[in-house]
């Protein structure tokens, strides 16, 4: 177990951020297809993450995991990824879906669930996996 360094707390943290943005950018693109409840779903994302990227910065959370760096490449390239599928899907309870998940996938990191951050990632690769099928 280690700690995560602060280059790379600083890192998720900005992957975290960059997923709030897009999913605002999202909101505002589609705002007359979301329902009210769907609207209510992606602002409580948009302030998790935000809260999530906050406890970070103010080292209020820096949980001990394994293989920190592997991790943090793996947060950055996933959400990166779906931060770009974000821009041009059409589909908005998959774009919801991977909302609930990048925002799970966070919980899971902050309290070094293992398991969680497993199947947070299966689930996630599953997702955009269908989306492509």
């Amino acid at each position: 177990m280690n700690d995560f360094t602060l280059a790379q707390l600083s890192s998720i943290a900005d992957s975290y951020l960059r997923m709030a943005r897009t999913l605002t950018e999202l909101q505002l693109a589609h705002w007359p297809e979301f329902t009210y409840e769907q609207q209510l779903d992606l602002n409580a994302y948009q302030n998790s993450l935000l809260n999530r990227a906050h406890d970070i910065q103010t080292r209020a959370v820096n949980p001990a995991v394994d293989q920190a760096e592997k991790l943090t490449e793996r947060i950055q390239q996933t959400i990166g990824y779906i931060c770009d599928r974000l821009l041009i899907i059409n589909n908005i309870p998959v774009a919801l879906t991977l909302g609930a998940l990048i925002v799970a996938l966070a919980s899971y990191v902050a309290r070094d669930n293992r398991k969680g951050i497993q199947s947070a990632f299966r689930e996630l690769n599953h997702l955009l996996d269908s989306e492509h099928a």
